[in-house]
């Protein structure tokens, strides 16, 4: 009974983990377009992060029927630093592109808890046999303390074109949300939970 308890903990846990959309916001009168191709950024400081999280937005964009690339792929993080708003502009109109995706950390915090231990029970055996199976527990799991880092999200989503004099012009679509220490498998499941969000919210067809 204790072992299926805790089962169910850790997939309610994971469940109040999983990456969403927490804010969203949408320009006044847009109905969503057709976008020729779309250039995916994300700014942090794991670039490792940055590059796997680009690459699957790619990936499941792709998936969706839609053309992306990863913004890596035009211009590598060395070569931004030294790039203004409009040079950035200039290049990806260059190379066709029409949309961008952009996700940014704006906030981090983090927490410590403690993960209580637990004691794992089995049948063991007499000496020989001879006093038969006792049940009882084989081994325990000492409890211990846990840090963890959460990062609060932005998300937004411009139309490239050169007829847009600023960001508020371009900018169609924002949203907020918060993912608790990244890895591969947290980066992979919130580009999906992103793609649902915009295609979800009409802003690419």
């Amino acid at each position: 009974m204790k072992n299926i308890l805790v089962v169910a903990t850790l997939i309610f846990t994971c469940m109040s983990c999983a990456p969403k959309l927490s804010f969203t916001w949408t320009k006044a009168d847009y109905q969503g377009a057709k976008y020729k191709k779309i250039a995916v950024f994300s700014a942090g400081k794991n670039l490792e992060i940055s590059s796997t999280f680009q690459d699957y937005m790619v990936q499941f964009l792709a998936a969706e029927g839609f053309t992306a690339v990863s913004g890596m792929s035009i211009i590598n993080p060395i070569q931004m630093k030294d790039l203004n708003a409009d040079d950035v502009k200039r290049i990806l109109l260059k190379e066709g592109v029409d949309a961008v995706i952009s996700t940014v950390v704006i906030d981090s915090q983090k927490s410590t808890n403690y993960v209580q231990g637990s004691a794992s029970y089995g049948y063991y055996g007499g000496f020989g046999g001879y006093y038969g199976y006792r049940y009882g527990p084989a081994y325990y799991q000492p409890g211990y303390y846990q840090e963890s880092t959460s990062f609060l999200l932005e998300n937004h989503f411009y139309e490239l074109s050169a007829d847009n004099s600023s960001k508020e012009d371009a900018l169609l679509w924002a949203s907020q949300s918060q993912i608790t220490d990244p890895s591969n498998a947290t980066t992979k499941a919130y580009a999906r939970v992103l793609i649902k969000g915009l295609i979800d919210d009409n802003i690419i067809k």
